[in-house]
């Protein structure tokens, strides 16, 4: 037995002094709840079982697979290596973990018999549990039985790698149970990914091709548009870091929509006719693709394909370098796209989708 019942209170201190170390606060709450309902001392072994690590000085016994198998988390990255070897020092620098994620349906085995476990071995505990939810149809757990799963594999074919990856971690709170439609994805895909976004860049290269041949103008200034950028990376690196990724995407794509807004009023297709406002047509296809850098960074970690793709049609690797090592804190800084880069018509990001009954 592994005497569990010993860490109920310093685990019900820890999670009452710390409330982000278990989230969301339903989850929290729960693991409260069943703290301070009694805990019982933890059977570590089976002997219902003919699988598993036997014990030692009882064959007829294995080890309880949630004993065992919660330990990988720690050996895994070197707590039984030597300290001063290379697993050691890895453990070193890499533990405690600062984010946790779990099924809600195991909850219990990583907010309580796994932290009274690296309690009683003197380890640091992980900074944050967070337990996320799970994925619905019409309301339902997937089920074999009922045939209501999907395979991912049927979404990507049809809306791609990058719009699924979109979708997920915009349309669902991270934490919560979420439902998932063709109808709703579709819908924000044609909305939000083709419409906002992808026309975006779209008309940016259209109008660089068409008035300044392929070439972009030289750096200008919008105190709006940066004023809005700045406010934007704020709150979206922060909703990140707080793992509410659909606040942080919300945050980035209400951007997106001001810099449409942007387009929209300044009108660039009519300042073009006047020779005369050169300059002031310059600036709005300046500030547009400027304001395309920063999309694509912040995009970047949710969808990697097509973001990569703007950067190399914005011209931006052979002066910024990949948009793999772009930092969050340095997006809000005007004026990054050097004047004279090439702005390439690629191929469009998001197309028209095929008809679902296809």
């Amino acid at each position: 037995f592994f005497k569990l019942s010993e860490f109920a209170a310093p685990l019900l201190e820890h999670y009452k002094k710390n409330p982000e170390s278990c989230q969301p606060e339903s989850a929290r709450n729960e693991v409260i709840s069943f703290l301070e309902g009694g805990v019982s001392d933890l059977s570590v072994s089976r002997s219902t079982f003919d699988w598993g690590v036997r014990v030692p000085w009882d064959d007829k016994q294995v080890v309880y697979v949630w004993f065992d198998a919660l330990l990988n988390y720690a050996t895994a990255v070197g707590l039984t290596d030597d300290p001063s070897s290379d697993g050691g020092k890895f453990f070193e620098k890499t533990w405690p973990a600062d984010v946790h994620l779990v099924g809600k349906d195991i909850l219990r085995f990583h907010a309580v018999i796994w932290p009274a476990m690296l309690m009683a071995a003197k380890l640091a505990l992980p900074k944050k549990v967070f337990a996320h939810g799970w994925l619905l149809v019409g309301g339902e757990k997937m089920s074999k039985s009922k045939l209501t799963g999907i395979a991912p594999s049927d979404i990507t074919d049809h809306f791609g790698v990058d719009a699924f990856r979109y979708y997920f971690m915009r349309a669902i709170p991270f934490g919560s149970d979420g439902s998932f439609s063709w109808e709703d994805m579709a819908a924000r895909y044609t909305s939000e990914l083709a419409n906002d976004f992808g026309n975006l860049a779209s008309r940016l290269a259209a109008m660089v091709e068409k008035y300044c041949d392929g070439i972009l103008p030289n750096p200008a200034k919008d105190e709006e548009l940066e004023s809005a950028l700045s406010k934007t990376v704020e709150s979206a690196d922060k909703a990140i870091v707080a793992l509410d990724f659909q606040g942080g995407i919300n945050a980035i794509m209400d951007f997106c929509k001001v810099v449409n807004g942007y387009v929209t009023i300044q009108q660039p297709w009519v300042v073009a006719k006047d020779e005369s406002k050169k300059s002031e047509l310059d600036a709005i296809l300046y500030n547009t693709a400027e304001s395309l850098r920063a999309l694509a960074i912040l995009l970047h970690p949710v969808m990697p394909l097509s973001t990569s793709k703007l950067w190399s049609y914005l011209g931006a690797e052979s002066s910024l370098g990949p948009i793999s090592s772009q930092k969050i804190a340095d997006v809000a800084k005007w004026g990054q796209l050097k004047g004279g880069s090439k702005i390439i018509k690629g191929d469009i990001l998001f197309p028209r989708l095929p008809d679902l009954e296809s």
